[in-house]
Formats: structure tokens, C-alpha cells, sequence
């Protein structure tokens, strides 16, 4: 008989090969042995999703399948340990109120640490006022929830991690569940309602993530650990952002900035008056911008300024009716001869080729002298740029990019406006190693390799990487899936082809690509 290592393991760690396993797999263990029953009763992690009630395809015919409540309520009550996690995710279908109180009610007798409740169909749930007598949780995740702490709530005094997205909250709640959360590490608020200002004072944050429909962000005086914020504002505000970044300066400690949709709108005069001091922390910058607007490329050269920016993602926020109005007065800032000696990365989403974003590009590759990889992902509509493009070469003879080592393009159709980018950065590049290329469809294959292979390059080494298209991007797909599904494959081995010459005497393409 050979020997049963796993049984013969310490109960903790059985428990928490168990805690591993999908819960439907776990409890079938009961069956094994009394040490095996034993230790399935005893598990700290409870995980419960729709894959606890798929259907038994080789049951008995017209056995009535399992439902995910009684897989739940079975589970909880042969529990005889303390239940240190709770997660329930519930995408097919809408789970009635009372047995989600039910549940919470019998976790609360539990020393319960973390809890999570994602709820993706039916009306929002009420949360129980169970839930706030969990005194132990250091971790609370909700997602389509009404929150009403009861009056007697007196806070979560040893959480560190509040997740809450598409919950409505009142301001006074929110603001007292912040207050009575002194360990509170990391916040994240995302589609939330019932709240204009985030007034957000917890000395121990570190994270903070926002993404709605907000007024301003309002950062306390005590709030001093910031290292990571991204901030989203969904819906422009009706009044001026100005208190976030009139507490920006005290940010002593912060590496992460991400600014998007309409903030960086609303707070252009916050930030012209008061980045006046450097933010030598802050390594990494992501900013959703209109480049054809004057004021919100003056934020983001201020910010550059500001700080030792090592990557620096632009999101180009495209309308049409901006095209290119009045961009001849909204250039002058080329002049500026700062430089952004710390940038190694530059990131820029969205990119359609019109002057606001040709100006912006050659502006940071001038002064960024030790840029080493530059990523654009071009931005497609009805799967061309229809709008005037810019040229790059015009008097940039003479600009040379000593760092640049890595470049890549990715959704690209072959248009003018890229192969213009692409012919400039190869002839620029002396040290050019690798330009990844991966177009945005298969039509037009051939014709745009020929044109890739035509082109001069300043470097010897460099090597142009073919990537084929994404399998499948729908022609209705909205701009944040072909930007998701960009990212992904970056280095993929898939190529259709590649072509790695050294050689740089390869002949300069024709004037009408």
C-alpha cells in the first residue's frame, strides 16, 4: 500500500491546501476520511463564485442542480473554526438580500479578517449592520452596495484595505468610516454616488484610487504617506479642482501620479500656482490630456518640471471638435529648454499624428537626453486618421536620440502620419536595438513590411520585429478594449515575421508613404 503523504501533513497545511482549491472541490475531500472531514470543516479562507454550481452534466436526469445559496449555507454551517476570509462573486445571477444578511450575520460570530461581496446583478444590496460589528476585518472589498453604517458604528479600527466600487454612501459616512480607520493603507473608491468631495484625512494611506463623478478631492492635513495616487474624473466638475493640489507640495513621499479623464481639466490653475516647489519622489507620471489645449499641456510641463519623472504615460483624450483650432498659439512652450534628464520611458496612448501630438513627442524626445524605450499605441477611428497630419522630419534635422534603445508601435494601420513616426525615429535612433511593430489588422500586410524594410536607419544593430494583429478586435470595439488588448503581447514570440538586418544602408522609402 503506498504511503499517503498529504494526509499525514500538519492540519494547518492541509487547511490551507484546501483554502486553495475551488470550495466545490474542497468539501468533496469530506468523503476521504474523519481527518480529512475534520480539517474541510475547519478551513479560514471561504471562496464561493458561479463555478460552485455548475451543472453536473453525468447526474441523475431531472436531479435538481445545486444552487450557489445552499452550496453557501451548507458550507457555513459545517464550519466549526474561525473564518478568517470571505469572498463571494456572483455574476450569473442576482442573490436575494436575506441570505446575504443570513451569511454576514454568521460571520460576524467569527473572527472574520476579510470580506469581499461582488453583487453584478440585481438592485444594489443593503449591507447588513452585521457587517459592522466585525471589529477584526483588515481587508473590505463591496461592489453594488448601499453602505448606512448604523449610528452606533465606531469604526473599523484595525482596517487597512477599503475597496468599494459602484456603492452609494452618504459624505458624512464616508468621512467617518476614513476617520475610524486609523490603520486605512489603501482606498479604493471607483462609480460611487453620494459623494461631491472626497475629504480624505488617514495619516497611515499609502494607496489611493478614484475613479467618478466628483466635485474635487480634498486630501487632510494628516495624510502626509502618500506613494501611490490615480485619480479619474469622469464627468467634468462644475467648479475648479484646486484642493488636491494645494496639499500636492506637502506629498513629500509620493513616486505614483495618475491623472485622468476631466481632472486634469479642472485643475490647471491649481497647478500652474502652485507646483513652484520639486517633488523629488515622484518617479512615475500618467496623465489623460488634450494636447491641442494650452492650459493642460502647460500642467503637464509644469509637472515634468516638478519632479525626476523616470516614466511618463500620456492618454491623448481625443474630440473631434478640437482638431487642430488654433494650435499655433498653443506651441510657444517648445521653446522651453528644460530638460527631463531622469525620463527613461515614454508611454503615449491614443496617438493620431495631428501637430498638438507631433509637437508634444518631439518635444520630449529633444529634452529627454537619456530616454531609452518609447511605446505609442496609435488611436483608430473607423480604422483610419482622417484629420491633417503633421510632418516630423520639418527642422529636426539635427535631433539625434543618443539613448533610445527600445521602440514600440502598437495598433498601427500603415497611415501616413505612423510611417512618418516610424521612418523618424529609425533615422534619429544611432543606438537603436529593437522596433517592435504590431498593426492593428491583417489587411495590408505586405504592402506595409515592404515599406518597414525600405526604411534608412542611423543604427546598425537595429532590428524591426513583426508582431501579427491581436486575433480578434471587433470593429465596434471601443477605444479602452483595443488599448487593454494592446498591452498585452508585447514581447509575444507569435511574429509572422521579422526582420533582424544590421545593415543601415538599406534604401530610404519614397515620398509618398
Amino acid at each position: 500500500m503506498k504511503l499517503d503523504r498529504i494526509s499525514n501533513l500538519e492540519d494547518d497545511v492541509i487547511q490551507q491546501i484546501l483554502s486553495c482549491l475551488p470550495i466545490r472541490d474542497a468539501v468533496r475531500t469530506r468523503i476521504l476520511s474523519r481527518t480529512w472531514k475534520s480539517n474541510c470543516d475547519n478551513l479560514p479562507c471561504l471562496v464561493f463564485d458561479d463555478r460552485c454550481c455548475l451543472s453536473d452534466q453525468t447526474g441523475t436526469k431531472g436531479k435538481r442542480e445545486t444552487t450557489l445559496e445552499n452550496i453557501v449555507d451548507y458550507v457555513l454551517v459545517s464550519q466549526i473554526g474561525s473564518i478568517h476570509t470571505f469572498k463571494i462573486s456572483c455574476r450569473n445571477k442576482p442573490l436575494a438580500a436575506a441570505d446575504i444578511d443570513r451569511w454576514i450575520y454568521r460571520l460576524s460570530k467569527s473572527s472574520l479578517k476579510k470580506c469581499t461581496l461582488e453583487l453584478w446583478r440585481g438592485p444594489p444590496y443593503n449591507v447588513s449592520s452585521s457587517l459592522f460589528l466585525c471589529q477584526d476585518l483588515i481587508h473590505l472589498e463591496l461592489h453594488s452596495c448601499l453602505l448606512k453604517p448604523p449610528s452606533t458604528f465606531k469604526g473599523f479600527w484595525k482596517l487597512k484595505t477599503l475597496n468599494i466600487q459602484m456603492v452609494t454612501i452618504t459624505q458624512d459616512m464616508f468621512e467617518k468610516m476614513i476617520a475610524c480607520s486609523p490603520l486605512l493603507e489603501k482606498l479604493i473608491l471607483c462609480d460611487f454616488a453620494g459623494i461631491k468631495t472626497l475629504n480624505i484625512d488617514a495619516p497611515k494611506l499609502q494607496y489611493l484610487k478614484v475613479e467618478g463623478a466628483f466635485e474635487d478631492v480634498d486630501i487632510g492635513v494628516n495624510t502626509l504617506n502618500l506613494v501611490h495616487v490615480s485619480i479619474e474624473q469622469k464627468k467634468a466638475a462644475s467648479i475648479s479642482c484646486t484642493n488636491f493640489f494645494k496639499f500636492f507640495s506637502q506629498l513629500t513621499r509620493i513616486e505614483s501620479l495618475s491623472i485622468d479623464g476631466f481632472f486634469l481639466q479642472s485643475s490647471v490653475g491649481a497647478l500652474q500656482e502652485e507646483l513652484l516647489k520639486p517633488y523629488l519622489c515622484l518617479k512615475s507620471l500618467c496623465l489623460g490630456i488634450r494636447l491641442n489645449n494650452l492650459d493642460e499641456t502647460l500642467a503637464a510641463v509644469h509637472l515634468l518640471r516638478s519632479s525626476p519623472v523616470q516614466e511618463l504615460e500620456i492618454s491623448v483624450r481625443q474630440e473631434a471638435e478640437a482638431a487642430d483650432a488654433n494650435v499655433g498659439d498653443t506651441t510657444f512652450w517648445l521653446n522651453d529648454n528644460q530638460k527631463f534628464s531622469q525620463l527613461r520611458l515614454v508611454k503615449v496612448t491614443g496617438f493620431s499624428g495631428v501637430k498638438a501630438e507631433v509637437d508634444f513627442i518631439k518635444f520630449l524626445l529633444l529634452r529627454s537626453p537619456s530616454l531609452q524605450q518609447l511605446e505609442i499605441l496609435a488611436w483608430q477611428q473607423d480604422g483610419a486618421i482622417r484629420r491633417k497630419v503633421s510632418s516630423w522630419l520639418g527642422d529636426s534635422q539635427n535631433w539625434a536620440f543618443n539613448q533610445l534603445r527600445v521602440v514600440k508601435l502598437i495598433d498601427i494601420s500603415g497611415v501616413k502620419a505612423e510611417l512618418a513616426l516610424i521612418r523618424f525615429l529609425l533615422l534619429k535612433s544611432p543606438v537603436l536595438e529593437k522596433m517592435i511593430v504590431r498593426p492593428l489588422h491583417l489587411t495590408g500586410n505586405r504592402a506595409l513590411i515592404k515599406k518597414l524594410l525600405q526604411f534608412r536607419r542611423a543604427s546598425g544593430k537595429a532590428e524591426i520585429k513583426y508582431l501579427d494583429p491581436l486575433k480578434h478586435v471587433p470593429a465596434n470595439a471601443g477605444s479602452n478594449q483595443r488599448q487593454a488588448n494592446a498591452h498585452a503581447d508585447y514581447e509575444s514570440d507569435s511574429s509572422s515575421s521579422s526582420d533582424s538586418s544590421s545593415s543601415s544602408d538599406s534604401s530610404s522609402s519614397s515620398d509618398s508613404d
